[in-house]
Order: C-alpha cells, then structure tokens, then sequence
C-alpha cells in the first residue's frame, strides 16, 4: 500500500471526511486557527497520529502554500471503468470525462473537483501523460480527489472503443469541432474526451470521437485552459439533462 503527502486545509479536511486511510498529520506549530485545532481533534479521535512541528522547522520542510497543515494519505486507488458502469444507478444516463494529456496537476484537480461537483460519474485518465494523483491534484482539486470516482486505462483509444461498447456517444472538446456545444445533444449517455493544455486532442483521438465540438469565443482570445473549457461543456451536459428531465411527462 503506498502513501502520498498532501497540503492544504480543504484537501486534508476532505480525506478525513470521506474516511480516506490517513497515516499521520503534521500542524505548524503556533498556529491559532480554529478550523485547524478542529482537524486535529478529528484526527487524534480517529487514532490517527498527529504532530505539532517547529514553525521554522515545518517552513523548511513545507511548500508555503500549505496553510499549516500536511497528512501522509494512502495513494488514490482506481476504479474499474465497469464497476463505475454498474454502480450507476437505473434510468440515469451515465456521464465520463476522459483526458487526453492532461499533464499539469492543477488541472486534473481542479477538473475532478468539478466533476464530483456536476455528478459526472468517473474521471478517466491513461496510464501514460498524465498528471500524478499527489500535491497538485489534491490541493487543486479541495480534496475532491478522494470522492470523486477516477479510472486508469491503457490509453484513450481503449476508454472510447469501450464507452462505444457500452452504448454512449463520444464527444470530443476540440478548437475545430463542427457544432458548438449549445447545439449538440448532451443528453443521453455521454463520454466527454478533453484535451490537453499545449496539443489539445491527438489526431487519432479526434478520428475515434463521434463528435468533435467547439466552445464558442467571443472576446479577443482563441483558447481556454483545459479545466475551465471542461467546466462549460460539463455544465452545459447537466444543463440540457436537468432540461430534459423537467419536461418529461
């Protein structure tokens, strides 16, 4: 079983809250932060070791970005792309995100916080160029790393062919879609390929997608950053489902 160090209060918080296996936490000492002597209440009744480090000492040892507070969590464990598929419940249609290079931490945290906020059922990465599951992602994502249900797969290609199989459409968020997200029908099951930062979706990728759309830009700018066009298509796809199921007779 292998650990990893996360920072932060909200992503420390979040894997105490889901239950998520936490070894140790370590405060800066010094620190008259309620909501930190509230973490480390929760922690110690839980059994959990806690540590007050040396504030100079813990500045040394820390990034400055980690409000105080670090725990050593157990490594963010995969889902089967199958089990997420029958965990679903009945009638809903399901909804996956895919990432096609996302390497940037940030990213892939803020884009799994948003996910778990909009309900979409896994975030699918590769096996191969992508982001790790450690600092970055954690702190970026508030924690939603633990909640949020996350797929390794070979590769991309193996993800589309596989949703294909199991009867959804796959759309791919691409500069040089054919249709505009607003016109395209989101609402049956979904798998939503994103691309990433500096080459957006590969060329194989985009001949594999059943449909390739665009974000529409109306100011002076061609692109978006990966999380934040992945932020739009995702509320768009839940805008058209809670649509659809408020006419439904």
């Amino acid at each position: 079983m292998r650990y990893v160090r996360i920072h932060g209060k909200q992503p420390v918080s979040e894997a105490l809250s889901s239950g998520w296996p936490v070894r140790e936490i370590v405060v800066r000492q010094g620190s008259k932060d309620a909501f930190l002597t509230e973490l480390m209440s929760k922690a110690s009744s839980l059994g959990i070791k806690t540590v007050v480090m040396d504030s100079s000492q813990f500045d040394r040892v820390f990034p400055r970005q980690s409000q105080g507070v670090v725990a050593t969590v157990r490594e963010v464990e995969m889902r089967s792309l199958d089990d997420v598929l029958r965990d679903i419940p009945a009638g809903e249609d399901p909804l996956f995100v895919a990432l096609d290079g996302i390497e940037d931490p940030h990213n892939l945290g803020a884009i799994a916080r948003t996910c778990l906020a909009m309900g979409v059922h896994a975030v699918v990465i590769p096996k191969r160029r992508t982001a790790g599951l450690g600092e970055g992602a954690a702190k970026a994502s508030a924690g939603a790393i633990f909640r949020q249900p996350i797929c390794q797969v070979s590769n991309i290609h193996y993800f589309i062919e596989w949703a294909k199989r199991n009867g959804m459409w796959v759309y791919g968020l691409d500069a040089g879609g054919t249709s505009d997200i607003w016109s395209t029908d989101l609402t049956g099951p979904v798998a939503l390929i994103i691309g990433g930062e500096d080459r957006g979706l590969s060329r194989l990728t985009r001949e594999k997608c059943d449909f390739l759309m665009k974000i529409p830009m109306f100011g002076e700018i061609g692109s978006l950053n990966a999380s934040v066009a992945c932020g739009i298509a995702i509320s768009e796809c839940r805008r058209q489902r809670q649509e659809k199921a408020s006419i439904r007779p």
